[in-house]
């Protein structure tokens, strides 16, 4: 579940100083996928960012220059994004908003109210780029890393995902603690979480109870009823911010 792209050097950097990528580091490179003249962001060892152009880019190794100072990495904990999938292109926008925010990976799931995926694809085939939504969604919003999108699965492979999470949130109408009276109680650091998003017709019944024997808190979002993929971000947004990062 790690995010991919992350560009980590061994030796510090300063701007205007060009240096070097070979091996895993030139992999991380490629991840993104980048033209030289493109900009992307990288960091030293003591958790610096800077954004570096890359200047030249060979077989085997890759030049870049960096330019800007960023300021020290934050800690922030991994946060897992397990979504019910929604029609249309809606888990797009979701893929996109949660890469914004520091999510570090995502999973797409069927729920009993859920379209699946083979439903989704018949109609217009989408779920192939998903990766690229993450890539670019990281891209503008200058992130060290890509979050990964992982391959669509079922509900039990949804709850089984976050069981080594530390803190495990599911978003339920049914609930009576809100995201944010739950988030004030729970002992910071968090080194790992999880959100479980449902569908716009909600969990059933056996799903919550499926979710709260696997170790998950049902919470609220508010009075208001949201379309899932409002609900997605505005958890996700609340998460990172409270959680750090």
């Amino acid at each position: 579940m790690a995010p991919r792209g992350s560009i980590k050097l061994e030796s510090f950097m300063k701007t205007g100083v060009p240096f070097n990528l070979e091996g895993d580091r030139l992999e991380a490179l490629l991840e993104w996928r980048p033209r030289p003249g493109e900009a992307l962001t990288v960091s030293s060892p003591d958790g610096a960012l800077f954004r570096a152009r890359l200047i030249e880019l060979q077989e085997g190794s890759a030049t870049l220059v960096p330019f800007e100072e960023m300021g020290i990495a934050e800690f922030a904990p991994e946060i897992i994004l397990i979504q019910a999938l929604p029609e249309r292109e809606r888990m797009e926008t979701i893929i996109q908003k949660a890469t914004e925010l520091g999510i570090t990976s995502i999973l797409p799931f069927k729920s009993e109210k859920s379209i699946s995926l083979e439903e989704l694809d018949s109609r217009q085939k989408r779920s192939h780029n998903w990766g690229e939504v993450a890539r670019k969604a990281a891209r503008q919003s200058r992130r060290p890393d890509i979050p990964e999108v992982l391959p669509y699965g079922s509900f039990e492979q949804a709850l089984n995902i976050a069981e080594n999470s530390s803190l495990k949130v599911m978003l339920w109408e049914g609930a009576r603690p809100g995201l944010k009276e739950l988030l004030a109680q729970t002992p910071k650091p968090v080194s790992s979480a999880a959100l479980l998003v449902g569908p716009e017709g909600g969990f059933t019944a056996n799903e919550v109870k499926a979710a709260l024997d696997k170790g998950f808190s049902a919470v609220n979002l508010g009075l208001r009823v949201l379309r899932t993929e409002t609900a997605a971000i505005f958890g996700a947004g609340l998460l990172r911010y409270e959680l750090g990062g």
